[in-house]
């Protein structure tokens, strides 16, 4: 099967120069990285996605190879920064998948900016309530040092954090050098993600469609039903066996899930 080679670049925005791939033909497909990742978090599947779509996976500010935001940045400046970028690339609309944090970022991409678009597939979404945060960050603060950057993590950490169901040590590397690449964003990210009100944002959604999709084991699946029972026209899938990232462990899976889903 021929595959198109992909294109490296970055757009300027207000906040700081964005990092892309661009890979493929077709419609736009706009694909949003978890939490400490980076585009890596496609490359198993942006191949197969590139058969159909023009797919476009972008670093947040903050991670992977874009730039760090110069002030703190809460989910809403990260959608405007990403919907500025869109504009600069003529994605006027597309579909848009995430996962993880990039889940909740799709989401306020929805709310925020309903005309760009179209079909909307939340992967491994949290859904926490904003009261919560305090508690949560409090939770969390051991997997930073004393200068807020992340530790690394070791495959049983990873195991236990339902990142994935049966890690592999090349994905933990993987993790965890782009977790050292984000710095301090890991966290700062983490703290925006904490604050940010979801729930309040799931009935300005327009999308034609959307799929919330979870691996079995992806302890965030609490969230699950009050995304399928909040968003209009909304279906659910759940990937058997997979944790937090299914598109690494299974790209199969998520692929046979995720085209059916985005075909017209």
């Amino acid at each position: 099967m021929f595959v198109q080679r992909n294109l490296t670049d970055s757009v300027p925005t207000p906040e700081g120069n964005m990092h892309y791939v661009k890979q493929g033909s077709g419609y736009p497909l706009v694909m949003l990285h978890p939490l400490g990742t980076s585009t890596w978090a496609w490359h198993t599947v942006i191949d197969s996605l590139s058969q159909q779509f023009t797919c476009y996976a972008f670093d947040m500010l903050g991670h992977g190879e874009s730039d760090k935001p110069q002030r703190h940045f809460n989910i809403p400046d990260y959608a405007r920064a990403l919907d500025h970028a869109c504009q600069i690339l003529n994605i006027h609309r597309g579909h848009y998948v995430g996962n993880s944090v990039g889940a909740v970022l799709a989401t306020e991409m929805a709310a925020s900016y309903p005309e760009r678009l179209d079909k909307l597939v939340l992967v491994g979404c949290p859904v926490w309530p904003a009261r919560s945060a305090p508690e949560r960050l409090k939770e969390i603060a051991g997997g930073y040092d004393e200068n807020g950057l992340p530790k690394p993590r070791t495959l049983e950490e990873v195991r236990a954090s339902t990142t994935f169901a049966n890690p592999k040590p090349e994905w933990v590397e993987a993790t965890n050098q782009t977790r050292a690449q984000a710095g301090v964003w890991v966290h700062k990210l983490m703290e925006s993600l904490a604050y940010y009100d979801i729930m309040a944002r799931l009935p300005l959604i327009q999308a034609s469609a959307t799929m919330v999709m979870y691996g079995e084991i992806d302890r965030l699946r609490d969230g699950e039903e009050l995304l399928h029972n909040n968003i209009v026209n909304a279906t659910k899938v759940v990937l058997p066996g997979l944790g937090h990232i299914p598109q690494i462990e299974d790209p199969e899976a998520f692929v046979g899930a995720l085209l059916p889903f985005l075909e017209p």
